[in-house]
């Protein structure tokens, strides 16, 4: 998979170069990695809930500094709301966003900033009020029936205009009072897309609907060729790939509803939409990266299980299958980055590490297993579950605090492993495993020997001292809830020998084979418990005897040496 992933990056998206004392996605030898002063940078934190870094106030009460600090962060992302650096038209208000700054900066932490402005989770509730007021002026977005929806339309030319100007001044002041670079990436909007239709069908989008093909978009399908997304190459081949005419004479009339959840129903109307919500934001991207040249991202509602047609997921969202269309249209934007809560974790990384965009999961439930999944086998610039920062009234999302607590170990030894994390992404040397469902025994090949994970939890029951019914049914349900919230298992893997192994876990046992089944029976030489300090390995427990074996319950560290033996023979 690896050596797939590195073939696709040679085509390469567009990335920030940048100078070397700026934040930069570097891409080398087909492997890009995020760089702050020249240095690999591999990010390991959390999202904030929307509202809390609203108030300086409200983060100094829950004390969520210190929560970062004890979980090993070294970044965390916060939101700058346009409706609150914008209270007046034209009168600007940083305050929201310099106590982030200053206070990430007192604790050593760096910020991602997600702009909340035109659109948020597909609606507009972030515009300020001088925009929420003047539909006329700032028109909306209409479904199929003429209604019109909260959402601020792309073809809204003052919108564009006013949310552009807004970003800028804000990069402008970033730029001015972050000389250090606290501020190390920027997202760009927020689950963009048309809910409840596959587009807008306001008289503006009509025209565009109706009218040719853009030449950019017609450009970048010519340059690319051959090698787009398989499903948008299906399409435009089978319409004679045509460089004019309407978006239904270049990629044809769609399908409406798909048997299976990852067909294309109404996969010509996404393609519109993705294109007019790309220019928007690929203008409001350049127009900051004007005024600071830092890193800049979309995020992803992603369409999962259940979803048929676009807009039963936002339609015109940075789906992989139409990344080739944000490229086309918005290239000021660097890449595109998954929020995944679906149970559906490989297949998306898969889709969105494909043609060389860099893997960045900016939201996800706070599942440690995952997290060592997409370090270790997608290279991921970072990993950010959302809400960490305890429940919030009304919104069901956060971490729980005990999958917090394994999240923070497992920063603390990943943090501590120096160089040797980036130095072996995108090599086969290092790994990830993750047990799911539909395969609860993953396994990898890494040089002359096999790895097998599975995961160390087990099911348990209570045992019936005499308890009545009631009782013994009320210690199962809590024993079965335990197991299943411990029950995420998954593992990092990085060989740094012929027979040596450094082992990054989450309630995984470990079993070994060799690739040839003539070099004899596969044993420990060594097991050795440990952490890492300063990117050395120090070692705690030499494991032998009844521990003679390579489990971890829990978060923990193992190197491993193996040898081939007789025994057996």
């Amino acid at each position: 998979m690896k050596r797939l992933r590195l073939i696709l990056a040679a085509a390469g998206l567009l990335l920030a170069a940048g100078a070397a004392a700026q934040p930069a996605l570097v891409t080398r030898d087909g492997v890009t990695r995020f760089e702050i002063d020249g240095k690999p940078f591999v990010m390991f934190g959390g999202e904030l809930h929307n509202s809390t870094s609203s108030s300086e106030q409200y983060m100094d009460d829950i004390d969520v500094w210190e929560q970062m600090k004890d979980a090993h962060f070294n970044f965390v992302i916060a939101s700058a709301s346009w409706e609150l650096v914008e209270p007046q038209e034209g009168r600007y208000d940083f305050s929201s966003v310099d106590h982030v700054i200053r206070n990430a900066r007192k604790h050593g932490l760096k910020v991602v900033m997600i702009w909340f402005a035109s659109w948020k989770n597909g609606y507009s509730t972030y515009a300020p009020g001088y925009v929420k007021r003047d539909p006329k002026k700032y028109p909306l977005a209409e479904d199929k029936d003429g209604k019109t929806l909260n959402v601020l339309s792309t073809f809204g030319k003052a919108s564009l205009e006013a949310d552009k100007k807004a970003y800028a001044a804000l990069m402008r002041h970033i730029r001015e009072i972050d000389p250090d670079h606290t501020v190390i990436m920027m997202q760009v909007e927020n689950e963009i897309g048309i809910l409840g239709g596959p587009r807008d069908y306001s008289a503006a989008a009509e025209k565009a609907w109706k009218a040719q093909v853009p030449a950019d978009m017609t450009a970048y399908l010519t340059a690319h060729k051959g090698h787009l997304y398989p499903e948008l190459e299906k399409v435009w081949a089978a319409n004679g790939y045509k460089t004019r005419g309407n978006w239904e004479e270049v990629f044809g009339k769609s399908f409406e509803k798909a048997e299976d959840w990852k067909e294309f129903p109404r996969y010509t109307e996404e393609l519109f939409q993705a294109y007019h919500y790309a220019k928007y934001v690929g203008e409001i991207a350049a127009a900051g990266k004007a005024e600071h040249n830092i890193p800049m991202y979309v995020n992803n509602w992603i369409k999962q299980p259940g979803m048929g047609a676009p807009g039963q997921y936002p339609s015109g969202s940075p789906q992989p299958w139409v990344l080739d269309v944000w490229r086309a249209a918005a290239p000021a934007v660097d890449m595109i980055a998954p929020d995944i809560y679906a149970n559906v974790f490989e297949w998306t990384l898969g889709q969105f590490a494909m043609g060389g965009n860099p893997v960045f999961i900016p939201e996800s439930r706070g599942d440690t297993a995952k997290a060592l999944y997409a370090y270790g086998e997608f290279d991921a610039l970072g990993f950010a579950p959302f809400g960490f920062d305890g429940p919030q009234e009304g919104n069901f999302f956060g971490v729980s605090a005990e999958d917090f607590a394994r999240l923070g170990a497992c920063y603390g030894i990943l943090s501590e492993m120096g160089t040797l994390l980036p130095d072996n992404y995108g090599s086969d040397r290092m790994r990830g495993l993750l047990v799911g469902t539909d395969n609860p025994t993953p396994s990898v090949t890494m040089g002359d020997y096999v790895l097998t994970l599975q995961s160390s939890v087990r099911d348990r029951r209570a045992v019936n001292y005499g308890q009545g019914a009631e009782q013994m049914a009320a210690q199962n349900a809590a024993l079965a809830a335990r197991a299943q919230q411990q029950a995420q298992s998954g593992a990092l893997v990085i060989q740094t020998g012929a027979d040596e192994f450094y082992i990054v876990g989450c309630n995984a046992r470990f079993s070994f084979q060799s690739t040839s089944a003539k070099d004899g029976q596969v044993l420990h030489e060594v097991i050795e418990e440990g952490t890492f300090k300063d990117g050395a390995w120090v070692p705690l427990r030499r494991l032998n005897g009844d521990e003679d074996n390579v489990t971890i319950m829990g978060v923990g560290a193992r190197r491993i040496v193996l040898y081939r033996s007789t025994v057996g023979k």
